[in-house]
């Protein structure tokens, strides 16, 4: 059972949004919900589809809750700004997805995560989240900056970035996810490419 966690040191990623939806489009997943604000525990609670499961643990308890779970995949969404956690679920996690904004402070700002990721010596990578969406199938030039800029860390760059969308914010505050929203919106598109690498790069 592969065990992805979103990590990131700074605030305002979207770690909790693209936690609860890769949760969604893997199906048979469990969402460990480690934020003391259990943001994605209340979409939860607010949920009438029967999955993904959702259980609230500290990092502390996240490899036995992980032992415990009967799911084909466990992803994890974890705290800003508390060090020990992250390098607690970094250490269990199979792979480490780290999103960030293409604005210049976010970029810098993932450095402290990267440190934590490189040294628990799992796989990982960056995920550009909630840019300005591009024309047709080409990206913003916003987020072509931003994927030369984060050559310069050690930490390869997802090929898929999500998009600030409305569709996000409108299906979260109803318990469901953009694909349940909107299915053939864009938002719905993105994440379920971006789960279809995640799944081809934790399922070899």
């Amino acid at each position: 059972m592969p065990a992805i966690a979103l990590l990131s040191q700074k605030g305002g990623s979207g770690k909790t949004t693209l936690a609860i939806h890769l949760a969604v489009a893997a199906g048979d997943a469990l969402l460990l919900d480690c934020d003391r604000q259990k943001s994605a525990t209340g979409w939860w609670q607010s949920r009438e589809a029967a999955s993904p499961e959702v259980v609230a643990a500290p990092a502390t308890q996240v490899r036995r809750a992980i032992d415990l779970g009967r799911r084909k995949w466990t992803i994890i969404d974890t705290p800003p700004q508390v060090d020990a956690d992250a390098r607690l679920v970094a250490q269990v996690a199979d792979f480490v997805l780290i999103p960030t904004r293409p604005g210049i402070l976010d970029l810098r700002a993932i450095s402290a995560t990267i440190d934590i990721v490189t040294a628990a010596g799992k796989p990982a990578a960056i995920v550009l989240n909630a840019g300005p969406p591009g024309r047709g199938v080409s990206e913003s030039g916003i987020l072509t900056d931003a994927r030369r800029a984060l050559r310069a860390y050690p930490v390869p760059v997802a090929p898929v970035s999500i998009g600030h969308r409305v569709a996000f914010a409108h299906s979260i505050a109803d318990g469901r996810a953009a694909g349940e929203y909107e299915p053939d919106g864009r938002a719905a598109q993105e994440i379920t490419r971006l789960w279809e690498w995640l799944r081809a790069k934790t399922s070899t």
